[in-house]
């Protein structure tokens, strides 16, 4: 255990997924610039090139109430495409395409249907290319052919793992995002976890440490995170790929991420989390304080009614949070993370735990979280079948 606690620190000390944190962000803020003139900003991505990057947007635009001018375009669905771009401007959108490798098809045919499309767009101003600098790189050979910017991503942070560099916050900081304070979050759980001098002292991998023992005997191998908040949905996609790609490497060690909105999935999954197999490990994401609504008072007597009147919003759902977690307790493994109330920067220390909770368990199963291999056999296939 102690062993694991130094390499985790060992690795926040010297991961660049970790270090781009403390780098200097003026550049993002400056590309981002390019966009003022924008009414929209088409972000082309999908995986890890896109999910972390909705992830802050969404969560921004819900807390600010606004809607943000960042679209993100991550399917080959060709209904949903058709239905964005009709609705753009050419001529007041941007457009920037993200691929790590430049090769993923899904980006590739995005960017080139658009292309056909929008024959008369100015690519060479509205349009970015984020891409590594790698040979055979299909993207960057297209966007140097049209006079498309490109802008180098490390090839040593891969796209799951981006949120804290340009992959995540240039579509960020569009949004309207502090990415400066997004930012910090992550950087206090990074320096509370290098700064605790024992594992009793760092509270984080303690908690670490009970996950894995839940997890390790393999009779539980799902990982439920239910989050009190529609801002976080997003997030939990995000979430869902971290631990399945990164994880999800041996037969005999694996864990399934289910996510999950309180109260709206009280009412779809309870009767499975309670009842269903015992599997199942519970993060419960809450949040003390929300938004205050006027407390009810309708001249309606009724049983239920009753029991509401005097009450708000926050009322019932701190009750709801209450009660899930004091039922579930008594059939499952159960952490409760509790924040005085979302914002920005507290979306950071999510993210940010959820990395070192990640690359701790990693360690411990002796997996590498920063591969893929089997998803290889799949993409390769996908050429057989467009020959075909």
């Amino acid at each position: 255990m102690n062993e694991t606690f130094k390499y985790i620190k060992r690795q926040i000390e010297t991961l660049d997924i970790f270090k781009v944190v403390n780098e200097d962000r003026s550049h993002i803020k400056t590309l981002a610039k390019r966009f003022d003139d924008c009414d929209k900003v088409l972000v082309i991505g999908t995986g890890g090139s896109s999910l972390g990057g909705k992830c802050i947007t969404s969560f921004s635009s819900m807390l600010s109430g606004s809607i943000s001018k960042v679209t993100f375009l991550e399917n080959i669905d060709s209904l949903h495409f058709s239905n964005v771009i009709k609705n753009c401007n050419p001529k007041s959108t941007g457009v920037i395409v993200i691929s790590k490798s430049g090769k993923t098809t899904e980006q590739l045919m995005l960017l080139l249907t658009l292309y056909e499309i929008w024959k008369r767009f100015d690519w060479n101003t509205r349009a970015l290319a984020i891409t590594e600098l790698s040979e055979n790189n299909d993207l960057r050979l297209f966007a140097k052919s049209k006079k498309i910017p490109v802008i180098e991503c490390a090839s040593t942070i891969g796209g799951r793992f981006s949120v804290f560099s340009i992959v995540g916050l240039l579509p960020a900081i569009l949004s309207g995002v502090d990415i400066d304070k997004f930012v910090n979050g992550a950087k206090r759980v990074m320096n509370n976890f290098l700064k605790a001098e024992t594992v009793e002292k760092c509270e984080l991998f303690r908690d670490i440490v009970s996950m894995y023992k839940v997890f390790k005997d393999g009779n539980v191998d799902q990982y439920v995170l239910m989050m009190y908040s529609d801002m976080l949905e997003e997030y939990g996609k995000w979430f869902v790929q971290l631990i399945s790609e990164s994880l999800g490497k041996s037969r005999n060690f694996g864990i399934t991420p289910l996510r999950a909105i309180g109260t709206i999935d009280q009412h779809s999954m309870m009767q499975l989390f309670l009842a269903g197999p015992s599997n199942k490990f519970f993060t419960i994401v809450t949040q003390r304080n929300n938004l205050e609504t006027p407390r009810i008072n309708p001249d309606v007597d009724s049983n239920i009614i009753n029991s509401l009147k005097n009450h708000n919003l926050n009322d019932l759902m701190i009750s709801h949070q209450k009660a899930t977690i004091e039922t579930l307790k008594k059939k499952a493994a159960v952490r409760v993370l509790e924040f005085d109330q979302f914002d920005i920067e507290n979306l950071g220390i999510l993210m940010m735990t959820a990395f070192i909770e990640v690359i701790s368990i990693a360690k411990f199963a002796d997996i590498n979280p920063f591969d893929q291999p089997a998803v290889e056999q799949a993409k390769m296939l996908v050429f057989e079948y467009l020959k075909q």
